[in-house]
């Protein structure tokens, strides 16, 4: 009786009506004519094993070939509606990369990785879709979902199955594809960029997270009771004049920089005040911190002579400067950067000023320089570069603030980029080096921490790209209070703070005006398109 295991390939064979070419028969009888005549194998002659074994060949290459055709064929399935969805979708996001409420386990990324092969190669579909929801608190805990606004999957938190997973992955071909084919006819002319209907989405998600946060603050009588109240979230639209380029927190205010002008906000305010314009030249502040005293420290970039400048903007030459104003506004020394142009400063973007006065300057460049700290007078005190901090390399746009013990703070990373490991390092002036270092207190994959400062209630609260973290010293691991897809505001290129009491304060607009720079745009936020959202960062109970 021949082998059911056999039987079933021949069937299979003989179900794809194969016909195999004459070649192959003729190789398959010289074959056995130069084997020896007991030399057989168990329950299949050798001629039927070379036939099956060359049939299996031709099979599988039929089989693959159909599976190739059968997942262009469901990509090809998408009518242009709904592949302008998924574009409109991409375009109308307020994050630009996907999110997830948890990490893939290490059993779950093998697992994609194998179904990913499967899903393309072997046309093993999905039967169902991951569920669309229309904001986070719709997600049940079962199955796959996502929200479109800030494109975040939701997985539940036991294992996910094949058939979960396979949804995950359908999903994101559906959405390269459409992508890839909307961009080409776009470009080809067969269709117009949908701009029209990616301003509508923005608005519809708009509204729903206006008619959240009014609800949320409908029981604060007046924005004033928000003043030094760190579990006081409030949402405020501003009536201010100025162009926003960036904020920064004050001891007791909030400080609004533009271009030429600084102005000052009170807390929990929707106007701001004038606060400082006179500036030499065509300027704009880069970093403010106001120290203990009350005395502002800001860098600016200021238009520059040709033999003068350290950075161009728009075609023109700008230098950078560090300036020190009273807390009345007056200025009381500019501080000459230009013995420092050698340490690479570029365009300071963080700053802080320690109780002794140091000055602590976060060098943003690739040098291997760290910070370079200067005394009140702006005299040099010290420069801590890489060499200096062993195995920890301090990440290029990572953060820079005083923690509740007075130390100075900054992130520091370790390993590779594939497996980058992140955490916060003090710095000790006197021995040139980071000491105090919590490593690994993000999870992989974290792309950085910007804000570094005392939480509400606990003891730092950190800006970063994946949300809103706070930590105390001698815990495993930071909490991320509030993730991204969670912010009431888009999160990409939002202005923040955080205020002394803990709370992150946002800066968010809907429509801006922009200009040219040699690396990249600079956005200036129309006024009456801004809101200011308050957030507390006290642990939720």
């Amino acid at each position: 009786m021949r082998d059911n295991f056999e039987q079933k390939l021949f069937n299979m064979a003989a179900d794809e009506e194969m016909i195999l070419p004459e070649s192959i028969h003729k190789r398959v009888n010289d074959t056995i004519v130069s084997l020896p005549q007991q030399k057989r194998i168990f329950r299949m002659t050798w001629k039927k094993s070379i036939v099956l074994a060359a049939a299996l060949v031709t099979l599988m290459s039929v089989t693959v070939s159909a599976a190739v055709s059968a997942y262009r064929q469901r990509m090809e399935a998408m009518n242009e509606q709904e592949m302008e969805d998924y574009f409109v979708s991409i375009y109308s996001s307020k994050i630009g990369n996907d999110n997830y409420n948890r990490p893939y386990t290490v059993s779950e990324r093998a697992r994609i990785n194998e179904l990913k092969t499967s899903y393309e190669q072997e046309a093993l579909f999905p039967e169902g879709a991951l569920t669309m929801i229309s904001e986070p608190s719709k997600y049940s805990g079962r199955g796959v979902s996502f929200y479109r606004n800030t494109t975040t999957f939701f997985f539940p938190e036991t294992e996910m199955n094949d058939e979960e997973l396979l949804q995950i992955i359908d999903f994101l071909h559906k959405r390269d594809y459409s992508l890839k084919k909307m961009n080409e006819m776009i470009a080809g002319g067969e269709m117009t960029f949908p701009s029209e209907k990616i301003e509508e989405a923005k608005s519809n998600e708009n509204e729903l997270t206006n008619k959240v946060n009014t609800t949320k603050n409908a029981e604060s009588d007046s924005q004033s009771a928000a003043v030094w109240e760190p579990d006081r979230e409030l949402t405020i639209q501003y009536t201010g004049n100025l162009e926003l380029t960036g904020m920064a927190a004050g001891n007791d205010c909030i400080f609004l920089m533009g271009w030429n002008a600084i102005h000052k906000m009170e807390i929990g305010s929707s106007d701001s005040k004038l606060f400082f314009d006179d500036f030499d030249r065509k300027s704009t502040v880069t970093s403010l911190y106001q120290a203990k005293n009350g005395d502002i420290y800001i860098t600016l970039v200021e238009k520059a002579q040709s033999d003068e400048y350290d950075l161009k903007i728009s075609g023109e030459e700008y230098r950078s400067a560090l300036w020190v104003l009273s807390s009345e506004g007056e200025i009381k020394k500019k501080i000459d950067l230009s013995p420092y142009k050698d340490k690479g400063l570029g365009l300071i973007k963080r700053m802080v000023v320690d109780e002794q006065g140091y000055i602590y300057i976060r060098i943003l460049n690739t040098l291997g320089k760290v910070l370079l700290v200067l005394d009140s007078e702006g005299n040099y005190v010290k420069e801590i570069s890489t060499d200096m901090v062993s195995a920890f390399r301090p990440h290029l746009l990572g953060g820079l603030g005083i923690g509740k013990d007075g130390k100075v703070y900054l992130q520091v990373d370790s390993g590779d980029i594939s497996e980058r490991h992140m955490g916060i390092a003090s710095v000790n002036l006197e021995e040139g080096c980071l000491e105090d270092i919590y490593m690994d207190i993000v999870p992989s994959g974290t792309i950085m921490l910007d804000i570094i400062s005392p939480g509400s209630d606990t003891d730092f609260v950190f800006w970063g790209y994946d949300g809103i973290f706070t930590y105390n010293i001698g815990d495993k691991s930071a909490v991320n209070i509030l993730p991204a897809y969670e912010a009431p505001c888009e999160w990409e290129g939002v202005l923040y703070c955080a205020l002394p009491d803990g709370r992150i304060v946002f800066g968010a607009c809907t429509e801006y005006r922009t200009e040219e720079l040699e690396e990249g745009v600079e956005a200036y936020r129309i006024p009456e398109k801004t809101r200011f959202y308050y957030k507390s960062s006290m642990s939720k109970q």
